[in-house]
């Protein structure tokens, strides 16, 4: 546990120098170059892996849990809040199963800024912004099978966050639909998920803050997605990667937006659970390493791997659990939801 934990600080530390650094600028100086009225913004978007689907474990919800109620954390961290869950949709021109965000069945809190927490206790004012496969960001419980019980990367990067900046403010804008191709993120024919993001998470959020006087500064885009593709050729991946990337960088307003996105582990590239990826495809790693490379202006791929059992985060073939033969059968499960 003390070794998962060190590799997802390190990870967190990485992702956050390189988030929170302009050209020529380091991330400290970044922090403390903003004026007074400038705050920033994070967002994540993807699917499960981006959503949050770390399994319940009592050891590291502990741990957490002490941070975020000590004194350590200032209580300047935000996160968008909205009641959502994920619904299937009919197959689709591509043979696709999409998975489509849409409002909650249930509204347990209304739309807006909630605490930075490590999990889903929005009824508390606090949140993740969690959202697993068809149960909700409302869902509450222990057991996997709700938001409530499960964990993102966001509890981590916050307290990695005031580590380096303390007291610093940051808003965080989530939004991931388990099992969601990149189509209905960046194809103009079934483009739903981002629409959602954009009408009902971003504008929202951004006009609230200029409402209050805050001047939005985009610190990072982190997306993590690829998993339901596994079919999808390099090409079409590419292009949509590479439309979502303009969408990220016109529609949302940040010219210069810098967008990270994270690896799938390659079939057998994992140590400890080779087959752990074997139904992943290559041809999308293959398209995220294009798309950052031909980019003028910052796009990374990262090598590292957002896991649904037991952990958040970990180094690429460092897998502490594993979706290979768990894999298939969730799939199947996630389909019928």
């Amino acid at each position: 546990m003390l070794y998962l934990q060190d590799m997802k600080r390190r990870f967190l530390t990485a992702l956050l120098v390189a988030v929170l650094t302009l050209a020529g600028a380091s991330a400290k100086s970044l922090i403390k170059g903003l004026k007074s009225n400038e705050v920033p913004v994070f967002i994540t978007l993807g699917q499960s892996n981006a959503d949050g689907s770390a399994m319940f474990d009592p050891d590291e919800d502990a741990r957490m849990r002490q941070w975020y109620e000590s004194g350590e954390n200032p209580g300047t961290m935000k996160m968008w809040y909205r009641s959502s869950q994920v619904e299937n949709q009919p197959r689709n021109s591509r043979g696709e199963h999409p998975r489509w965000v849409t409002d909650g069945k249930i509204q347990d809190v209304p739309a807006g800024w909630l605490d930075l927490w490590y999990r889903n206790e929005n009824t508390a004012g606090r949140t993740a912004m969690n959202m697993i496969h068809g149960y909700g960001t409302y869902s509450t419980g222990s057991g996997t099978d709700c938001a409530q019980g499960r964990r993102g990367m966001e509890g981590e990067f916050g307290i990695e966050f005031q580590r380096h900046f303390p007291g610093a403010p940051l808003y965080m804008l989530k939004l991931g639909a388990s099992g969601s191709h990149i189509s209905a993120w960046a194809n103009p024919d079934d483009d739903h998920n981002w629409t959602y993001f954009l009408d009902s998470i971003y504008r929202p959020a951004i006009t609230d803050l200029l409402a209050r006087g805050l001047r939005p500064r985009l610190a990072g885009i982190w997306w993590m997605q690829g998993c339901a593709d596994s079919g999808a050729t390099e090409a079409y991946y590419r292009e949509c990667l590479e439309r979502l990337v303009e969408r990220c960088r016109t529609e949302l307003g940040f010219p210069e937006a810098r967008l990270l996105i994270g690896h799938v582990v390659k079939p057998g590239e994992s140590a400890d659970y080779p087959d752990a990826s074997v139904q992943f495809g290559q041809g999308v790693r293959d398209a995220q390493d294009a798309v950052a490379a031909a980019r003028p202006t910052p796009v990374w791929a990262f090598q590292a791997q957002a896991l649904a059992w037991p952990c958040s985060w970990c180094w690429k073939g460092k897998q502490e659990g594993a979706k290979g033969r768990k894999g298939e059968r969730d799939k199947e499960r996630e389909r019928g939801q």
